[in-house]
């Protein structure tokens, strides 16, 4: 399972088909829809916010945006500033997946600083694929880019990304993801590594919380690169060569590979992925021995 987990939930999660301490055990973030459009505000958002916050899970917001004019997208803004204050999320997120007006890039900035005024919180915006180029929203204005790319939809991710732009943070990979404490399906979303958790949630991630605990050793039978986060996308730290031992305080089966954590005299952890696995077993043989 990818870490950190971090889902986007609104009221088609029912809080009567939720196991929250269940659910939240396995989540880092959730980002939790207020309203579509600023007539519609969700069902269950307060439900889902009250739950997921006594149970110490970091909770973003966002809204789906309706706006016909500018006037309009201001005054959306301002009801979703409203609804969602008393909470005090840690982030603010525009989903834009429809055309309201015609000038989509100036309503939806004059959303976000609307906004930004009120909260003086962190924006990001979550845009459409098939509507990237079309609506040609000021990304660059925002804290952060959320796009979705979800290639089979199989409810894992398999290595897809967004194609409309390379500087995304957060990517919605699957519509179909399965979690103990929900039975239906959630959409899963994984981090870049342009921005750390902490960056959307202002708390300090607990890396102890990361895979399962065990302490051991592996020795590589083939050059493999020590990297900053458990995905082959992470920046590189080191290629370790055949002969190299590693010593390792957990493991995790997450983003096609086994993967081993190696803390390192710094405070910091490095990742080593030491052979495919489907997510829950491996499917070849190791790229070393583990000792």
């Amino acid at each position: 399972m990818i870490r950190p987990m971090i889902i986007d939930i609104s009221e088609w999660q029912r809080p009567d088909q939720i196991d929250y301490p269940l659910l939240a055990q396995q989540i880092d973030h959730v980002i939790i829809r207020v309203q579509y459009g600023s007539a519609y505000c969700d069902k269950f958002y307060q439900t889902h916010l009250q739950r997921f916050q006594e149970l110490g899970v970091p909770t973003a917001v966002y809204a789906w945006v309706r706006g016909i004019n500018h006037e309009d997208m201001a005054q959306e803004a301002r009801i979703f500033f409203e609804r969602a204050k008393i909470f005090r999320p840690s982030f603010y997120w525009l989903d834009v997946e429809e055309q309201s007006m015609t000038d989509m890039r100036g309503g939806v900035e004059v959303f976000r600083q609307t906004l930004k005024q009120l909260s003086g919180g962190k924006i990001g915006v979550y845009i459409a694929h098939h509507l990237y180029r079309s609506f040609n929203l000021a990304v660059e204005n925002f804290d952060a880019l959320w796009l979705p790319s979800y290639g089979n939809n199989s409810g894992s991710y398999h290595g897809v990304q967004p194609t409309v732009n390379k500087n995304y943070d957060l990517h919605q990979y699957t519509s179909n993801g399965r979690l103990s404490g929900y039975s239906g399906t959630l959409d899963l979303n994984r981090l870049t590594d342009r921005k750390p958790l902490n960056f959307f949630t202002n708390k300090i991630q607990d890396f102890a919380a990361w895979g399962i605990a065990e302490t051991g050793s592996f020795t590589l039978q083939t050059a493999v690169y020590l990297r900053t986060a458990p995905t082959v996308h992470a920046k590189s730290i080191a290629l370790l060569q055949a002969g190299q031992t590693i010593y390792y305080d957990a493991f995790s089966h997450e983003q096609g590979h086994v993967w081993i954590r190696q803390k390192r005299a710094d405070g910091t952890y490095g990742y080593l992925a030491t052979g495919p696995s489907d997510g829950k077993k491996r499917t070849a043989p190791s790229w070393g021995r583990f000792n």
